[in-house]
């Protein structure tokens, strides 16, 4: 008799356990993902849509995906507490606002970039000033994926162009190859090569730089002045490697004609100037690290 009364107050117990409602804490994360979901899916798809296809943001899956294990990796931050309401609302609304306009009327930065600000102001009002702090990186690591104006790539890429459209001519030249130059056209016998923005441009440009940023974040066991160099190493190595491109392109034109040089080949010029940059990286680092004596790196 009295087991039973026992096994009674037992299911009792777990009737109730059963029927609890969810705590404040999980209903508010749960609409709080949903609402960031809500968000950032359908910018996504646009993102997919259109940049993603282009050689100008051919490096935002790369990004996106670097983005996110980057989050994860870093976990929530300890002893974090909200930060004020009002100091978060006057960084969500107008970034809403500035997303709206965006979604409306299909100016994709616009809608991009309010996202990005919506995020960083929903870190701030979920974690504080501690949060923003502790995820410093994949937050500037994510603005890597906000999509730049094509008007604004042709204008500020027309001197990069140039000089690498010049030197690849003049070194050529060097090498006994009969090429020419009218701006940024390269004349190799019955063929002109057109160094474009994704060839040389700000475009590989951004996607080296965030590879070298993110080599540099994760190099933690180096010191502060052995990471700034590594910093400062970063936009030279970008310009070597779309240099080597460029010629990597012309020779290929030389040797195999144009249709090799613009179809598969191309691409994989392209895929090896990343391995290039990446092992100008390595190369650095180990240069830092074999020059500098370690009491410096600090």
């Amino acid at each position: 008799m009295r087991l039973a009364t026992i096994e009674g107050s037992q299911g009792g117990v777990a009737r109730r356990a059963r029927q609890a409602p969810p705590s404040p804490a999980l209903i508010s994360g749960a609409l709080l993902t949903i609402g960031i979901l809500g968000l950032t899916l359908p910018t996504l798809f646009s993102l997919a849509q259109t940049s993603w296809r282009s050689d100008q943001g051919a490096h935002g899956p790369f990004v996106l995906f670097i983005a996110l294990w980057l989050f994860w990796r870093a976990g929530p931050p300890a002893s974090a507490r909200p930060g004020p309401a009002s100091l978060g609302a006057l960084g969500l609304v107008p970034a809403l606002i500035l997303y709206a306009l965006g979604r409306n009327y299909g100016i994709l930065i616009f809608e991009t970039a309010g996202l990005y600000l919506s995020l960083i102001a929903i870190i701030f009002l979920r974690w504080g000033r501690t949060g923003l702090g502790h995820y410093w990186f994949p937050i500037l690591f994510l603005g890597f994926l906000l999509p730049v104006p094509e008007s604004f790539v042709a204008q500020a890429t027309q001197p990069l162009k140039l000089w690498i459209s010049d030197s690849v001519v003049t070194l050529l030249h060097q090498l006994g190859y009969l090429v020419g130059r009218s701006g940024v056209s390269i004349q190799v016998a019955q063929y002109s090569l057109l160094v474009e923005d994704a060839c040389a441009g700000l475009n590989s440009l951004l996607g080296l730089t965030a590879v070298g940023l993110l080599y540099v974040h994760l190099a933690r066991n180096a010191g502060r002045l052995h990471s700034a160099l590594l910093c400062a190493a970063i936009i030279p190595i970008a310009i070597a490697a779309n240099f080597l491109r460029v010629v990597i392109l012309v020779l290929l034109t030389v040797y195999s004609g144009d249709r090799v040089a613009q179809g598969f080949s191309h691409d994989l010029a392209g895929i090896t100037m990343f391995a290039i940059a990446l092992a100008g990286m390595f190369a650095v680092d180990a240069g830092i690290a074999a020059v500098l004596p370690r009491d410096r790196r600090e």
